[in-house]
């Protein structure tokens, strides 16, 4: 790892253009969802996140198409066949366009009927939720239109641009923060309206840059027959999983509305917004070695592909574990400052257990993109599918059953969706290419658990000793310095210390 191959000087470039972007992503992600909900209001804010909640219910969609174009157009690259690319790319923007037609009816008719018919909203609010569900459906359209052209700069490696049209996507969604509180009219329809607009927008910037850079990204109307049978053939699999995974988040937001009301559906809110801050964070990493593992894979270069799991696994939770620790403890002073004082009930309860979910997918997120180059996804899209649903069925039946306090119920996401499906990864990652398990537990999760031991008696002294303020400024300093020397000397192997030396040295060089 001491020596550096144009693999991975571009993985590091990638990764500090990504940093960038996720700094100033998640800040001015961050303050629009506090202004948003000063704006909006506690209620209105519920209204949106239940009625959002219906379009993202048919995300999986979007997902699995999303996931299928970079698979394919990835592995097409690393084969050096850009004619094949070509043909990708314009069978996979057809299969879209085919598919938007399909969510349109879907959710203009079955959606339309669920909305007014087994949501529970505020008095009065009926109409405006139903003109803000309509333009949150132009808005998923436009984003899936989008999802091939995006999936083109992964596969290139064009994160730089990726970066900036991250930040002009954030920086637009504030402007549109901004307009509402300027506005007389309704301002849940306005907001939903502008989204439309700016979605719009961020299409036709990726479809311009995508149209002058790549040759590979002028659409004409093709469905290839051959490619469209194993896109969809991959995509059908990618669809029950992510159907699955989608189902389970957003049915758990149905049952909340359900069993507690709208605020419960605002804390919620808030606590998925900050679980998006911290997967942005860790994603930005995990993105740069995404290309590297399908196009290795694409080669046969399977010790590098295994290579490259360890190392994002151990990495993705070094970058996270801090954090997570730090804002797990003074979740509600941040909770307050960040909302000015008009915090929900239960939204720090809620971020606390997503939080700590969010770390286990950290270390478990390569498994995925690896699986997923090999295409041979039908038998692990079953199983992460299973495991998705037990966590709905479980919520369910602890919902029913009167569990208090209601955010409990999201161990059962921690132990499904977390644990259980790292378990399922490992075991399918073993039989796809002969990833030595053994020697991922040993060399990865043993460390990691070495870690956790030795910080965690820090962690619960530093946060019974101190409260507020004081515990914030004393927990940062004492837990950085801490965590830094401990990951230095029990997470890290000599040759990985020796790695991120370099890339110190090399970053004070060129910075």
């Amino acid at each position: 790892m001491s020596n550096y191959t144009a693999e991975n000087k571009r993985i590091a470039k990638n990764t500090l253009a990504l940093y960038a972007r996720t700094i100033i992503v998640m800040l001015v992600s961050l303050y629009v969802s506090r202004a948003l909900l000063e704006k909006l209001g506690v209620n209105d804010f519920g209204v949106y996140s239940v009625v959002g909640s219906i379009v993202i219910l048919f995300s999986f969609l979007d997902n699995a198409l999303t996931q299928a174009s970079q698979r394919f157009l990835t592995v097409s690259l690393g084969e050096g066949d850009l004619d094949k690319m070509k043909r990708v790319f314009n069978t996979a923007v057809s299969i879209q366009i085919i598919m938007v037609v399909v969510a349109v009816v879907l959710l203009g008719t079955v959606g339309v009927w669920f909305l007014n018919n087994r949501l529970s909203f505020p008095e009065g609010r009926l109409e405006a939720a139903n003109y803000a569900f309509q333009f949150s459906i132009m808005t998923f359209c436009l984003n899936f239109l989008r999802a091939p052209y995006a999936a083109s700069v992964v596969a290139y490696e064009r994160l730089d641009f990726f970066a900036y049209a991250s930040i002009v996507d954030a920086l637009l969604k504030l402007g549109i923060v901004f307009a509402i509180g300027m506005t007389e009219d309704d301002r849940l329809v306005t907001y939903a309206g502008l989204l439309s607009l700016e979605s719009f927008t961020m299409l036709m910037v990726y479809k311009f840059f995508c149209n002058r850079t790549f040759t590979t990204c002028r659409y004409k109307w093709i469905l290839d027959k051959s490619i469209f049978s194993k896109m969809f053939s991959f995509s059908g699999w990618t669809l029950f999983g992510g159907f699955s995974n989608v189902a389970t988040q957003n049915g758990f937001l149905f049952m909340l509305n359900m069993f507690c009301g709208v605020v419960a559906n605002a804390a919620m809110g808030i606590a998925n917004q900050v679980l998006t801050a911290l997967e942005t964070f860790i994603g930005s990493f995990q993105t740069s070695f995404q290309p590297q593992i399908v196009k290795s894979y694409a080669q046969g270069e399977i010790n590098r592909v295994s290579s490259l799991i360890n190392s994002t696994s151990k990495f993705s939770f070094a970058l996270m574990f801090l954090p997570a620790c730090l804002l797990i403890i003074n979740i509600q002073l941040a909770l307050e400052i960040w909302l000015s004082n008009n915090v929900p009930e239960d939204a720090g309860h809620f971020c606390q257990i997503l939080i700590a979910c969010c770390v286990i997918d950290a270390i478990t997120g390569p498994f995925n993109c690896a699986i997923m180059a090999t295409g041979k996804i039908s038998k692990y899209q079953l199983s992460i599918g299973g495991s998705f649903l037990l966590d709905l069925t479980i919520s369910y039946i602890l919902f029913r059953s009167g569990l208090k306090p209601y955010y409990w119920i999201l161990l059962s996401r921690f132990m499904t969706r977390g644990v259980l499906n790292g378990f399922i990864g490992l075991r399918f990652l073993n039989s796809l290419i002969g990833f030595d398990v053994k020697v991922y537990l040993r060399k990865t999760i043993l460390p990691i658990i070495s870690l956790i031991v030795i910080m965690t008696p820090l962690l619960y002294l530093v946060y019974t000793s101190f409260d507020g303020v004081k515990l914030l400024l004393i927990s940062v300093p004492v837990m950085a310095i801490a965590y830094a020397i401990t990951c230095y000397y029990v997470l890290f192997s000599v040759s990985e210390r020796e790695y991120i030396l370099s890339f110190v040295k090399k970053f004070r060089k060129h910075g």
